[in-house]
């Protein structure tokens, strides 16, 4: 009988922990001992894995003895070598062996310590609760933000050793040794074939601490998702910039993807994303698509911006607009003739252009006016806003698209006419988030509560 997944994942679960191996190599033709000290680095209740600078026959069976943190409790048994692979660029051999031989009471023991650590449950949990985030805090338990607002989970208060042995076992080698030199780190976790985590683990008053954001891989429309249909429109431009603003949380990547996947549906193109870390997985269509993910596949978003232009593509997909190197080059390739689709941190139209020209130098603000006001094509500023019927959040818009006017009046800086133009654009597919506010409490889809405060622009 074949078995389900959920009891498959529970047997994989693994934790990281780095705990001194000594071990007695068998030699399968003397029986001769050999006596050697490994160090282990992750744990799970059906074998153990380590690192060496030489490598081991398959099958080599080794005596095994090692002590399990806090418990000071030793384990005996005998391990077999099932997987040998290079690591660090071919320097040292990461061993993967399978218990032969321990008894139910060491095998339950380590279970325990497993259970203890194991984050897989809290992503579970994440998941059922269709939960945006989840914090994992030390000396706390763990949070789920769910709508919008943060909900204690009323779990054990995990400790800061907990905390690191958790996030850890999500995380490479190179991850970890990232997080220990530059005490952040970003990158995306695949739980199942629907759901992956983007992840940030940072340190905070010295303790590890983390962000794990979910990503439901799960194909949507734009209607599902409130992303208005002029959006379509804009990611079938051929050249030109497309900004996706709005505040942390707001599904700018959402939207980001559905373009990325209209265009794979109907574009012959090659498209090149550049992300940190890569939240959604693309499969090739009638495009080819490039997903480059920034500290993996290449050093940062200005190197990767300026590579991915000898690199033949038609679309390039900037996941973070924020520095002058990046943003001058997006310009460069929106004028050549590239649409470049970029998401960037603002609450509102204004502010999102605003915001664009003060990366740069005031001296060359006149400028950059000018190719900003040329290659734009639109922007769309977007909002969360919790559902009155306690089901998930609804997504609220801004549109801007640059017609003539528009492109004068930022040509001109006169920024703040922005809003009568957006308000008096309707036959451009225009609107203002106070129309997409009351259309949304009309509709009876977000409470009056709602409408009152984020029409009054408490964004």
């Amino acid at each position: 009988m074949a078995k389900n997944r959920s009891s498959d994942r529970r047997e994989k679960r693994r934790i990281y922990y780095a705990i001194p191996l000594t071990c007695g190599i068998i030699d399968p033709q003397t029986k001769t001992v050999t006596n050697k000290t490994y160090l282990a680095r992750n744990i799970s209740s059906s074998g153990l894995y380590f690192e060496n600078n030489e490598p081991l026959n398959l099958q080599t069976e080794l005596n095994c003895k090692f002590t399990l943190p806090k418990s000071n409790i030793t384990i005996n048994c005998v391990i077999k070598v099932e997987r040998v692979a290079l690591i660090d660029d071919g320097k040292a051999f990461g061993i993967g062996t399978t218990y032969l031989a321990i008894s139910e009471k060491d095998k339950e023991t380590i279970k325990q310590l497993i259970d203890r650590c194991d984050v897989n449950g809290l992503l579970e949990t994440t998941i059922k609760r269709s939960a945006s985030d989840l914090h994992l805090l030390a000396n706390q338990p763990a949070v789920l933000r769910v709508n919008g607002e943060l909900e204690n989970l009323g779990t054990e208060i995990f400790n800061p050793d907990d905390i690191s042995k958790m996030i850890y076992s999500l995380m490479s080698k190179q991850q970890i040794e990232t997080f220990e030199k530059q005490k952040d780190v970003d990158f995306g976790f695949q739980y199942n074939n629907e759901n992956r985590f983007r992840i940030n683990v940072h340190q905070q008053k010295g303790f590890v601490e983390a962000t794990l954001r979910l990503i439901n891989s799960k194909a949507a429309s734009f209607e599902e998702l409130n992303i208005p249909e002029v959006v379509k429109s804009l990611a079938r431009q051929k050249d030109g910039l497309v900004l996706i603003t709005g505040p942390t949380g707001s599904g700018k990547s959402t939207t980001i993807d559905m373009m990325v996947e209209l265009i794979n549906q109907e574009r012959k193109a090659v498209i090149i994303t550049l992300e940190r870390p890569i939240e959604y997985m693309h499969i090739n269509k009638e495009c080819i698509i490039k997903q480059r993910e920034i500290g993996t596949d290449t050093k940062s978003f200005s190197e990767a911006l300026k590579s991915s232009l000898r690199q033949d593509p038609n679309v390039v997909v900037i996941g973070e607009l924020d520095d002058a190197e990046t943003a001058k080059t997006a310009l460069i390739a929106a004028e050549a003739g590239y649409l470049v689709i970029a998401s960037f941190h603002a609450p509102d139209t204004i502010q999102a252009i605003d915001r664009f020209m003060n990366i740069f130098p005031s001296e060359n603000k006149k400028q950059i006016l000018i190719q900003f006001s040329h290659c734009l094509r639109g922007i769309v500023t977007q909002l969360l806003l919790p559902r009155s019927d306690k089901k998930g959040r609804i997504l609220a818009t801004e549109i801007l698209i640059a017609n003539d006017a528009v492109k004068r009046i930022i040509r001109n800086d006169e920024l703040t006419q922005l809003n009568n133009i957006i308000q008096t654009g309707a036959s451009y597919k225009m609107r203002t988030f106070a129309e997409s506010i009351k259309q949304l409490f009309e509709q009876g889809i977000i409470d009056g509560e709602s409408y009152e405060w984020y029409s009054k622009g408490n964004y």
